[in-house]
């Protein structure tokens, strides 16, 4: 088993992305300092232009090394992607690793976005200082890591922590990794998005000329709509049955939160902590923690990995120019 730790303060410099379905993020590092950040919109015609983007930043920059993060999973030799579901084109048996070393030359390190995020947030952010942790993304899906002992947990092919690919409504909708009922078909950002649209249409209040998104359903849910309500309960309660079956069979209870639509869990917690009552005996009170690193902690955590070393991130942060 594959576990990402955290070290001394790195030399040298690395470049860290995280690839998303709609934007790459990216961090520059230099030493012991983030220089540089920013974001891209992520090519839709295939793995070949991700690749080839990734790679202009690369040759932009000073780079030593480059640490990809991806939504998916990879070949057990961590060099090709398999499953990535949720960006555009043929990434089956993609070898994204080789290509990037071939056009930097410069050594290529591929793991999981969200596995990332937690070996930041780990090392830097809001678990630093927990050994024994379950985090999880919110995003356009949902993600997962887990730390035991102070190490991110990945395994081959980087699959470990897969929470939002467990069955929280069997038989229910299809979900891009091929399953039924997955958590994030009823809990992920897309889905949450898609039941309010639906809602919205229905009461002929849509908007043509805008898609309907997670933050206007929390907003609805905040000035008392009651059905935006009933929808985040029912994606609430989808959370914590599923953290409630992670937390019982590892014996843990702390639990990082992080995300683009994390700010969603805010208003969701009381239904997540209502379905984790019963497990009370068995688990104690579940702590909850906000990520602490924003958006960019999974391209943090990827440039982390990519010479295995921490970030400082906080002595940074001061210095960061965007580009």
């Amino acid at each position: 088993m594959v576990a990402t730790r955290g070290g001394p303060r790195p030399e040298g410099s690395a470049l860290g992305v995280d690839i998303g379905g709609t934007n790459i993020k990216w961090v520059h590092r230099a030493g012991a300092v983030v220089v540089a950040r920013g974001t891209l919109p992520t090519p839709a015609a295939g793995p070949a232009q991700v690749a080839a983007a990734i790679a202009e930043l690369a040759e932009a920059r000073t780079v030593e090394a480059i640490g990809v993060a991806l939504p998916g999973h990879l070949s057990p030799d961590l060099r090709f992607t398999t499953t990535i579901p949720n960006i555009d084109g043929d990434w089956q048996g993609y070898p994204l690793a080789d290509t990037l070393e071939r056009d930097t030359a410069k050594p290529v390190l591929l793991m999981n976005d969200a596995r990332a995020f937690a070996s930041a947030e780990l090392a830097l952010g809001s678990a630093r200082g927990h050994t024994d942790v379950v985090f999880m993304t919110m995003g356009t899906g949902i993600g997962g890591a887990i730390a035991l002992g102070g190490s991110v947990l990945r395994g081959p092919g980087d699959r470990i922590g897969e929470i939002g690919h467990m069955t929280a409504a069997p038989g229910g909708s299809r979900c891009a990794c091929g399953a039924r009922g997955c958590l994030e078909t009823v809990s992920g950002g897309r889905a949450l998005a898609v039941a309010w649209s639906r809602v919205l249409a229905s009461r002929g209040t849509a908007d043509q000329d805008r898609t309907a998104t997670p933050e206007d359903l929390v907003q609805a849910a905040q000035s008392g709509d009651t059905t935006a309500r009933e929808i985040l309960d029912t994606a609430a309660t989808a959370v914590g049955t599923v953290l409630g079956s992670v937390l019982t069979q590892l014996g843990l209870s702390t639990v990082v939160v992080g995300g683009g639509v994390a700010p969603a869990f805010g208003v969701m917690r009381p239904a997540v902590e209502l379905a984790l009552r019963d497990r009370r005996r068995l688990i104690g009170p579940v702590m909850f923690l906000t990520a602490a690193l924003g958006p960019y902690a999974g391209a943090m955590g990827a440039a982390l990995n990519a010479t295995a070393q921490p970030l400082a991130v906080a002595s940074a942060l001061p210095r960061l120019s965007v580009i």
